[in-house]
């Protein structure tokens, strides 16, 4: 981990890469029982204390110092699962659909309770949706819907504009006017 900087004076710095307080995490892994671990360190950062994955910050300063997971919405990974090898040669990027697939092949995902549960007793979901009539900027009734996203779907008009429209945040929209069933 020790590496050369540059530096404005000397041109170059050498920099010993050490980090000298740690925390382990633990996660314990739902369908196998074992632990999950991975390292993070609290560095300061304009005078407020940050928590930091290790792994994270090893990538960014010895692999990719442009990463950034708010633009970019990658995790760093350990290739051989350990998460105290964190070794530059052992991080990989993946997105979270490939992290996902990854944990299935390995079998560490619990079974979903959507395959396993009983669903008699759930609610329907279109128990909870409004239905909605469309009327033209007259008045005259044209078509009723079953749910505002039906309606969408139907006339091609944003959901969320139909609900505005519904509510009276709007008159209208594209020549139409949008109102609740009345019960």
């Amino acid at each position: 981990m020790d590496r050369i900087i540059p530096h404005p004076r000397l041109y170059q710095q050498f920099v010993k890469g050490q980090i000298l307080s740690q925390k382990v995490n633990q996660n314990q892994n739902l369908k196998t029982g074992d632990p999950s671990i991975y390292l993070s360190v609290t560095l300061t950062v304009e005078s407020e204390p940050k928590c930091f994955n290790t792994r994270r910050l090893i990538y960014k300063t010895f692999i990719d110092p442009h990463l950034d997971y708010e633009k970019d919405g990658l995790y760093v990974i350990n290739l051989d699962g350990d998460g105290y090898n964190n070794q530059p040669e052992n991080l990989r990027l993946m997105t979270k659909s490939e992290k996902s697939l990854r944990a299935f092949a390995r079998d560490r995902v619990p079974p979903s309770i959507l395959k396993t549960g009983d669903r008699t007793h759930w609610r329907k979901n279109y128990s909870t949706s409004k239905p909605v009539e469309q009327y033209d900027l007259k008045g005259n009734f044209i078509k009723e819907y079953r749910s505002i996203k039906e309606a969408a779907r139907q006339t091609r008009i944003e959901d969320k504009v139909i609900i505005q429209v519904a509510k009276g945040m709007y008159k209208q929209w594209n020549g139409f006017v949008w109102k609740y069933r009345e019960k």
